[in-house]
């Protein structure tokens, strides 16, 4: 071999030996996780079983990965009923009631933050606003399934521990701030609590059936699901508004079987609302009232079974619905456009009743 071909044997060598020390370098792998924008997913888990879990959905790639905060912790499972999720400011609070605990995560990454606060009884929903956390719980269960000792917890969100109760009606459920002023729906009785966050003063607002969840409206008031499930006459289940200057109540829009879940569009001008038939029935509806021209859409948007939770994307007008398969195994995600028009579907964890928009 001469001088010429060895030299040239030898640098195809050298450049073969780069290509596989490069395909072996892991640093240019796609992250075993995904760090970036999309959907969040809360698997409720089956009750007791300890299998909640988180999904993350990939809305441009229409990808989903499950089990994303196991996954970044090594395996350790949340371990618990997971209720809802809430994000804010880059944190990630997992609300479990089953184990009476709220556990805190990275948003970017799923990592565990801190210990998780466990001084807290059945937490539900939570909002926030400046450094504090407002967060409904039931509280412990009184004879014959009562909820007499619901609460508000403050929580700091710079020492993630509860600092304040505030008092509220029985059963909260949805919870929102507006005007600094914090709105509880008591899913137990028929009000919705009105707390001024200047002096923690506070009053309610009668309904005619239960109130579950708030949506903002364009028009400048706030829209309240009423659920009449079993304890109501039927005709009570709608949307109502409250006016969020003078504090009174506005229209009443009927839709039966109201379930609880609703959300607004980006502006405002519409909302979404699920309706759900009562067990054994699985028959499910999302509704679409116009909070600007009043007006509800006869025919519903969207129909289906077993439809369990309601979410919306502000960011690029998708909305989410999650399908609980009546607990029987793995869920489903329907995505949709506005105009009804289905997307994609995803399979989950068990019991998907909501989303996390980050």
């Amino acid at each position: 071999m001469n001088m010429k071909r060895l030299k040239l044997l030898l640098s195809v060598i050298i450049v073969a030996g780069f290509m596989f020390l490069a395909s072996c370098d892991n640093s240019n792998d796609p992250d075993p996780l995904p760090l970036k924008t999309g959907v969040l997913i809360v698997n409720e888990g089956n009750f007791g079983a300890g299998n909640g879990s988180i999904s993350f959905y990939d809305e441009e790639l229409q990808t989903i990965t499950n089990n994303v905060v196991k996954t970044a912790n090594g395996g350790s499972e949340i371990g618990s009923l997971v209720q809802s999720m809430f994000l804010y400011d880059e944190v990630g609070y997992i609300l479990c009631n089953d184990a009476d605990k709220i556990e805190f995560i990275s948003e970017a990454d799923y990592k565990y933050l801190d210990n998780p606060t466990t001084n807290i009884s059945q937490p539900r929903y939570m909002t926030a606003v400046g450094n504090k956390g407002y967060i409904s719980c039931w509280g412990a269960w009184g004879e014959n399934y009562t909820l007499p000792d619901s609460y508000v917890a403050v929580i700091d969100l710079t020492s993630r521990e509860v600092v304040d109760t505030l008092e509220c009606g029985s059963g909260p459920e949805g919870i929102i701030v507006l005007n600094n002023k914090l709105y509880v729906a008591n899913s137990y009785e028929t009000t919705v609590s009105v707390i001024n966050l200047a002096d923690n003063s506070s009053e309610k607002v009668n309904f005619d059936a239960a109130p579950k969840h708030f949506a903002p409206g364009a028009d400048g008031n706030l829209w309240v699901s009423i659920s009449a499930g079993w304890s109501y006459p039927a005709d009570k289940s709608g949307v109502q508004s409250i006016n969020l200057t003078t504090g009174e109540k506005g229209n009443f829009v009927p839709i039966q079987n109201t379930a609880g879940s609703i959300v607004s569009d980006v502006s405002g001008e519409k909302i979404y609302i699920l309706a759900a038939e009562l067990y054994p029935k699985t028959g499910t509806k999302i509704y679409v009232y116009n909070t600007i021209t009043k007006n509800l859409l006869t025919d519903a948007l969207i129909s289906g079974d077993n439809f369990y939770g309601l979410g919306y994307n502000v960011t690029t007008d998708k909305i989410y619905v999650s399908d609980s398969k009546a607990f029987a195994g793995p869920g489903d995600i329907h995505v949709y456009d506005t105009d009804g028009t289905k997307s994609d579907d995803q399979i989950t964890g068990v019991g998907p009743n909501g989303f996390a928009f980050k």
